[in-house]
């Protein structure tokens, strides 16, 4: 066997179990550039045991996977409940799986084989009952699925090999209402190196990594949709290939990856590995292919996830999320009440972020034209006139991945209260202390007895 197999079947087959030397000394993730990492699901790490994978159902519920950091037999995988989590499965003849994947009703997992087999067996489950597992697939099936990527209900999008271990490919069929296979499993890339995560954005283009490269770059390839429409409906001679579509190269030390994930605005973010080194999930803007590492962690990041306005990913101490920007105003309202001539104030805070925050004010006119105003501050005050009654304004917050807007300020003048009314206030006010102060002298006034005379 080459040097190429032979380091493709230690990654394929322990790619899991590297997660930790020392687990419960291991320092949780750190954010770089900006970047603020929050704990969403903590972890009791202990030396044989360390959270792995991770998915939500479609209610929200968080499902985990568990395994053994050091090199022990264990794959188990549980489902959040109160007060106490549901464990869905439990094996401990076997090494943990790569990936816990939720599509459909339907979350799906495979186990990390043994020290005689290096394939993977697959398995799902209903997400709502948390039923006991079926299998999906079981070895040999042709084939030796490392990942499992959502793109619909229907897909089922996986990388692996066709042998136990070797060169990258990548898989698909469809799937019935059952969760279980419709079709054939079949090969529609063929990408070399050990496989690795994949992922989708908005239109359809396919983004992957390899789990482990021997040598060389280690590239961020890329399919645009009518490449991956066109492997799927003939992958005998439309199959997707590596040299050509290279998009980005990963920075050294790295030289493999155990997640990916898109946000809303289709930037890519990698969580990157390398022997020996620190874990960094790593963010690519995606109109300008920048790079700026986010999250630092000493062991080993794990699946990485988009849920909501957050990037979400997984190490041995459990689930922890990197907010994207939110732009929360921050008066009582969002209509700001002044009278003529009077400081109209509009403020806004940002949440969460990657780089620097920049911000631009705009109003909107009446035709909907945008006319910035104010400068680079969450604050934005103006003199308000009779003519901006009813004048629309929001703040647009710009950081590394992209722009969000605030809610939008509607500025309404409230008429001045005439001089007379104030006068007959005050007057109004005067008499009824006078009268407060009268009646309370009366009410405790001395009594002085009559006279008996």
């Amino acid at each position: 066997m080459n040097s190429f197999f032979s380091l493709s079947r230690v990654f394929f087959s322990f790619s899991l179990l590297l997660l930790l030397a020392a687990p419960v000394c291991i320092a949780q993730p750190v954010g770089l550039s900006g970047a603020s990492i929050t704990t969403h699901f903590n972890f009791p790490v202990a030396a044989d045991a360390a959270l792995v994978g991770f998915d939500w159902d479609a209610s929200g519920t968080l499902h985990y996977t568990v395994g053994d950091p050091n090199w022990g037999f264990k794959n188990e995988v549980y489902k959040s409940a109160s007060p106490t989590d549901i464990q869905v499965h439990q094996a401990a003849d076997v090494f943990v799986g790569s990936r816990l994947t939720c599509i459909g009703d339907y979350m799906y997992f495979n186990d990390g084989g043994d020290y005689m087999r290096a394939a993977f067996n697959y398995f799902l489950y209903t997400a709502a009952t948390a039923d006991t597992p079926i299998s999906l697939l079981t070895y040999p099936y042709g084939a030796n699925l490392w990942g499992l990527a959502t793109r619909n209900a229907g897909g089922f999008f996986a990388s692996g090999s066709e042998a136990d271990w070797g060169p990258a490919a990548l898989f698909y069929n469809t799937l019935d209402a059952s969760g279980t296979f419709a079709g054939t499993l079949s090969k529609f890339a063929d990408l070399g190196e050990s496989p690795g995560p994949l992922t989708f954005d908005s239109a359809g283009s396919l983004y992957y990594v390899p789990g482990y490269v021997a040598a060389g770059a280690t590239n961020i390839y890329r399919w645009n949709a009518a490449d991956v429409a066109a492997a799927l409906a003939d992958p005998a001679t439309a199959s997707l290939t590596a040299s050509g579509n290279e998009w980005v190269i990963l920075p050294s030390p790295y030289n493999g990856a155990t997640g990916i994930a898109v946000d809303g605005a289709d930037n890519i973010y990698v969580s990157a590995t390398a022997f020996g080194e620190p874990s960094q999930l790593l963010f690519y803007n995606a109109a300008s292919l920048t790079m700026s590492p986010v999250v630092e962690y000493t062991g080993r990041l794990e699946t990485v996830r988009p849920r909501g306005t957050s990037i979400y990913f997984s190490a041995a101490d459990g689930v922890f999320e990197l907010p994207l920007p939110q732009v929360i105003i921050t008066t009582e309202d969002t209509e700001i009440h002044v009278q003529p001539m009077e400081t109209a104030l509009f403020s806004v805070e940002v949440i969460g972020g990657i780089g620097t925050i920049s911000y631009q004010w705009y109003r909107v006119t009446e035709d909907k034209a945008l006319v910035p105003v104010g400068s680079n501050v969450p604050v934005y005050s103006m003199i308000a006139l009779p003519a901006d009654s009813g004048a629309e304004f929001y703040c647009a917050a710009t950081d590394d991945t992209g722009t969000v807007e605030s809610l939008h300020f509607i500025l309404v003048l409230d008429p001045p209260v005439p001089a007379s009314t104030v006068w007959t206030l005050l007057i109004g006010a005067l008499s009824f202390i006078v009268f407060g102060v009268l009646y309370t002298r009366r009410q405790f006034a001395p009594v002085f007895p009559q006279s008996s005379l």
